[in-house]
């Protein structure tokens, strides 16, 4: 992502929070008109009938503009000027209800109202916009206005003045010079203050939607990076299957949500010999996906080169330990069915062991060596051989399948895909492969499949 794109959509984000910043703002200022409404009912017995009238005339007239700009955000498109509009219309009207105080009572009135803590909450509202000069633009508008009216008041001599503490102010008809100082200083270092706050915020803001889109852009990434595996897993399985004489095969590998390094492949290496090859790689996504296709491409040119099973992974585990980091490795069963000799030739490095299934018994392969790529020469690397008579149906599987748990925790297990294999034994390959993996899904169908599963079945006859 360019340094454009990341500038564009931080601003669109913060635009975004503007415009629920102004619609909290909006609800807000009906709140206060609904608290100066049942203020002004409860002193409504001590105010003359024209304080009455001003006060709620000017609530009747502030309703109707709080509800039309509640209307205006709701139905037109937001635009920036409105916050601007609607912060110094707020000021305003507070400003030219003290004005119009100056005409119905006594003209200090005006500069001692409780009305004129509402420009407070209204200059804090404008924090939650995340921009520092709207607040200095509302708490401008608001000194200079009341800087105005007590100018007004003081130079026309409509207001008597005094150089005397807090006492002028709070118990007489005077106006405090001290006091009225003093409350425009409040208000200047509030509106400072409000000011750094919505700086700070807007800084931390945009700190946040940052990484927010940083990690939405690395999820993205890493989500085409599992695409990418997926297509390259995709392309390296088989799409078709060797014919042997009698032997019928079939391997499928359904892609788990984390893209896995499961492979198995059927080479045809005479007209009655048959190799098969189950794999996984460790790790996840491309490069486990990458290290397959290595794999793959090994096994093909070695298979083809006449090497035994023993050669073919001995070599193998020399190319992964040269070429690969020494965390990862790959296990792997490589069977080699021989039909004229009704016997399999295999190695089991570090592979769930396969079994062969005929005639309602199960035969587990099970001896085997460590995975391939884990040491410079494999332990032990010996080539086993059990008979593999007509009849006889091979599956092989990755680990995948053995660890598929259910809703309580409980995994599949070797156990039960034994007995899936029974129940489904009479089937051709590609349906009895097709049904394993059905049972396995079902195991816990609510579940998406964590890792790769894979089966691949030799049936003869």
């Amino acid at each position: 992502m360019t340094h454009e794109d990341l500038t564009l959509r931080i601003s669109h984000a913060l635009a975004m929070e503007e415009v629920r910043a102004e619609r909290f703002a909006s609800t807000t200022r009906l709140i206060l008109l609904a608290i100066f409404t049942l203020i002004a009912f409860s002193n409504a017995g001590s105010l003359t009938f024209a304080a009455n009238t001003m006060n709620f005339g000017a609530l009747g007239v502030c309703f109707a503009y709080g509800l039309l700009v509640s209307l205006q955000i709701k139905r037109r498109k937001y635009r920036p000027i409105v916050k601007y509009v609607t912060s110094c219309t707020d000021v305003f009207l507070v400003m030219l209800v003290l004005a119009l105080y100056t005409t119905i009572e006594s003209p200090a009135v005006a500069l001692k109202n409780y009305l004129f803590l509402a420009v407070f909450p209204l200059i804090g509202l404008t924090a939650l916009r995340y921009d520092a000069r709207l607040t200095l633009t509302a708490g401008g508008t608001a000194l200079v206005a009341y800087l105005s009216l007590a100018a007004y008041l003081i130079l026309t001599g409509k207001v008597d003045t005094g150089a005397s503490g807090y006492s002028d102010e709070l118990f007489t008809a005077k106006v405090s010079l001290v006091a009225q100082s003093t409350k425009v200083l409040i208000l200047i270092a509030f509106t400072a203050l409000m000011a750094y706050l919505a700086k700070y915020s807007r800084h931390v803001m945009e700190r946040l939607v940052r990484q927010e889109i940083e990690i939405q852009s690395e999820k993205e990434s890493i989500e085409h990076e599992l695409e990418v595996a997926a297509l390259v897993q995709r392309e390296l399985l088989p799409h078709s299957f060797p014919t042997v004489g009698a032997l019928h095969a079939f391997g499928k590998v359904e892609a788990g949500r984390f893209v896995g390094g499961d492979y198995c492949d059927f080479i045809k290496l005479s007209e009655d010999r048959l190799l098969l090859v189950v794999a996984d790689v460790s790790g996840k996504g491309v490069p486990a996906a990458l290290i397959m296709s290595e794999v793959r491409a090994s096994v093909h040119l070695l298979a083809t080169s006449k090497s035994g099973v023993d050669d073919l992974v001995s070599r193998l585990n020399t190319l992964l330990h040269q070429s690969t980091e020494r965390k990862t490795f790959v296990t792997m069963f490589v069977g080699d069915i021989d039909t004229t000799r009704s016997e399999i030739r295999y190695i089991n490095a570090g592979h769930p062991r396969p079994f062969i299934c005929r005639d309602g018994a199960i035969t587990t392969l099970s001896k085997g060596t460590i995975p391939l790529g884990v040491m410079a020469a494999m332990p032990q690397c010996d080539v086993h051989i059990d008979t593999f008579l007509q009849g006889s149906v091979l599956v092989s599987y990755t680990d995948g399948i053995l660890e598929r748990r259910d809703n309580s925790g409980e995994e599949y297990g070797e156990e039960r895909l034994k007995s899936c294999v029974l129940r489904y034994q009479d089937q051709e390959a590609q349906p009895l492969v097709e049904n394993l993996l059905a049972d396995v899904k079902a195991f816990h169908p609510q579940k998406e499949l964590d890792d790769d599963i894979t089966v691949a079945v030799v049936k003869w006859g």
